[in-house]
């Protein structure tokens, strides 16, 4: 079998060569605590010396001692000094709070347990969680754990979220899948480093299933709304079924709906006119044909920067609308199949899969001064900080090397603005494809679409069979199409709309709906600090569900945030967010998704460094909230 521990010296020493060196350094100098594994220094500094004597001795240990098995969790003294060997960073106690589970050494990493054993829960007791992404069902898990009753519901006939809908060409990943993953689930093994689309949905897939989810899910369940029922403390949900309206009721309601759920499809003038056919990306059709057809795209995201490969390959021309620049930047083994070896490694070598995770998630950690400019450092004349502006160069040089030195590319692709200021974009090839013969870069604004293809405002036509339109998705639009009709009959988007755009305590509650937990609310996705999207979801789910069990645990029916509390949450937050260089001039605010346009602040991020975050989140601050009511069986009235 491939993975079977007796393999010959040579494809030891491959599998050690083609590792991470600091999760072979420390898995390592976990087993064997031997000091001078120690004393290597960080993986990207080790000398050639250095890297050969750490591969002679792993190879030699695990000619001898290859096989599965798990490594318990370190004590914690021990956990803290080889956290910070992985990157020669000590480690505060905020940082090792937020980072020590990205070890996965525990079975349910950032998950929440009770207090004092399960208590007796009421007849009829039920938690709504809405959508069925890596958020649903990771907080199925949570609630199954402890056995709270639950129920998924998915408008879409599967689970997968938003990597049900994206199925454009070449869709993936940019986060290296060891650490865009559950940390629950040990034994997936990824057949590229960065997973494809369809992958990432088999993976959920197999997930739910293998973890009751599944089961507990009702698919082609859309919420259409959700009304506070003060007198019985439930939410009354009314859901479009295939069956037509259901009306069910929830005690709690745990939106996993997400950011990127509602896509954003511009209304072009002349497209009725169009003689060809017009494709959002997250609309995308399994029967759109690309071969030999004439293609125009517009959307420079990382949905555009994606795909321009796989259409450039298929169609005869392709036509590539720029708005907004963007910054790209290498990933290493990007697109690259997941060597045998290394997954050999993954299974017997004890500890590597652990290190592994939080190695290649640690190169993050120290990016939140690249998001801040430093005052004293643009006095001497630089542009944003010295950090930022040496990533500038390293990546105006990828971006010259990448484009062949063509200088007329270079002054269309070169953005006016800040790198980090936008979500970083990783290049699939996109600078090399603007190099090929049938693809033209227009730079010109789009006036219009006419019956042969696009119209720009010069006044020129490229012809056009497919208008292929990457504009993503409405984020403003927080878990949009439902409405959300809290106490006193308070519409939550129309509370929005007369303020200045969807706000939410942590990014997860609203004074006046009690017992409704937005994951991915409003300021929710963390500017900078290292962790992936699935443990942010972790993080979010178990603050949801420490205020469930409260509930469960003292007898009371409603948790809600306090006015005060949100008010002063979101003052700090609109100060934190007015030093990012997002909502500087340097920064190109306004030419950014994390910034709502209308009313000019942060709205998708929470700008706060992510360990402080993280501690505002992970365990509530009860001052804040208020615990109140009576918790009865589904169906009587409290007294």
């Amino acid at each position: 079998m491939e993975h079977e521990a007796k393999k010959d010296a040579a494809y030891i020493r491959r599998a050690v060569e083609l590792a991470d060196l600091n999760a072979v350094k420390l898995a390592m100098f976990h087993i064997t605590r031997d000091e001078a594994f120690a004393a290597l220094p960080v993986g990207a500094k080790m000398s050639p010396e250095q890297k050969a004597w750490l591969a002679d001795k792993a190879a030699a240990w695990l000619e001898k001692n290859a096989g599965p098995a798990n490594l318990e969790e370190p004590a914690e003294a021990d956990l803290r000094r080889m956290m910070d060997m992985v990157t020669g960073i000590p480690n505060g106690e905020m940082e090792f709070n937020l980072r020590r589970d990205l070890t996965g050494f525990k079975e349910f990493p950032y998950m929440v347990d009770w207090t004092n054993g399960k208590p007796e829960i009421p007849e009829g007791f039920k938690v709504a969680v809405i959508g069925s992404g890596f958020a649903g069902i990771g907080t199925g898990v949570q609630l199954d754990n402890l056995g709270i009753p639950y129920t998924v519901y998915e408008r879409r006939k599967d689970p997968g979220g938003v990597w049900n809908i994206n199925r454009y060409p070449d869709v993936r990943v940019d986060t290296i899948s060891i650490t865009y993953e559950f940390l629950f689930e040990r034994d997936h093994e990824w057949s590229e480093y960065f997973g494809r689309g369809a992958e990432v949905r088999e993976y959920l897939r197999k997930v739910s299933k293998k973890r009751g989810v599944f089961d507990k899910t009702r698919f082609e369940h859309d919420l259409k709304k959700a009304t506070w029922d003060d007198d019985r403390n439930v939410w009354k949900l009314e859901f479009d079924t295939p069956d037509g309206v259901l009306k069910e009721d929830a005690n709690a309601i745990i939106s996993c709906a997400g950011l990127f759920a509602t896509p954003k499809v511009v209304d072009w003038e002349g497209q009725e006119n169009f003689k060809g056919e017009i494709v959002h990306t997250a609309l995308w059709k399994d029967d759109v044909d690309l071969k030999g057809k004439k293609i125009a795209t517009v959307g420079q995201g990382s949905t555009g920067i994606q795909m321009l490969g796989a259409l450039a390959r298929e169609g005869s021309q392709v036509t590539v609308f720029q708005r907004t620049a963007q910054w790209m930047m290498p990933r290493e083994k990007y697109g690259e199949a997941m060597e045998p070896e290394v997954q050999w490694l993954v299974h017997n070598l004890p500890g590597y899969w652990n290190w592994w995770r939080y190695s290649a998630t640690s190169g993050l950690f120290e990016t939140h001064g690249l998001m801040q400019v430093d005052p004293e450092w643009q006095a001497k004349g630089g542009i944003v900080s010295e950090a930022n502006d040496q990533i500038r160069r390293d990546l105006t040089a990828y971006m010259s090397h990448q484009l062949g030195g063509r200088q007329d590319l270079i002054d269309k692709v070169m953005p006016d603005y800040a790198p980090f200021s936008r979500r970083p974009i990783v290049d699939n090839g996109w600078y090399k494809a603007l190099t090929q013969p049938n693809v033209e870069l227009v730079t010109t604004p789009i006036k219009r679409l006419v019956p042969e293809g696009i119209e720009t405002a010069d006044g020129k036509i490229y012809e056009a069979d497919l208008f292929v339109t990457a504009t993503g998705f409405d984020v403003v639009k927080y878990l949009w199409p439902a409405r959300y009709i809290g106490k006193d009959g308070v519409d939550l988007h129309q509370k929005w709309d007369e303020g200045d755009g969807p706000r939410a305590y942590v990014g997860m509650m609203n004074p006046g709906f009690p017992n409704l937990w937005t994951l991915y609310g409003p300021n929710s996705q963390p500017v900078s600090g290292g962790p992936a999207q699935p443990v942010w979801f972790a993080i979010w789910c178990s603050y949801a569900t420490q205020c469930i069990i409260k509930m469960l645990e003292t007898g009371h029916a409603q948790v809600d945030v306090k006015q005060d509390a949100f008010d002063r949450y979101n003052a700090e937050l609109d100060e934190e967010a007015s030093k990012l260089i997002s909502m500087n001039e340097v920064g190109g605010v306004g030419k950014n998704y994390y910034v709502n346009t209308e009313h000019m602040r942060l709205q998708v991020n929470s700008p706060f460094y992510a360990p402080y975050y993280h501690k505002l989140c992970s365990t509530p601050v009860w001052d804040d909230l208020t615990v109140s009511g009576q918790l009865t069986p589904r169906g009587t009235r409290p007294d």
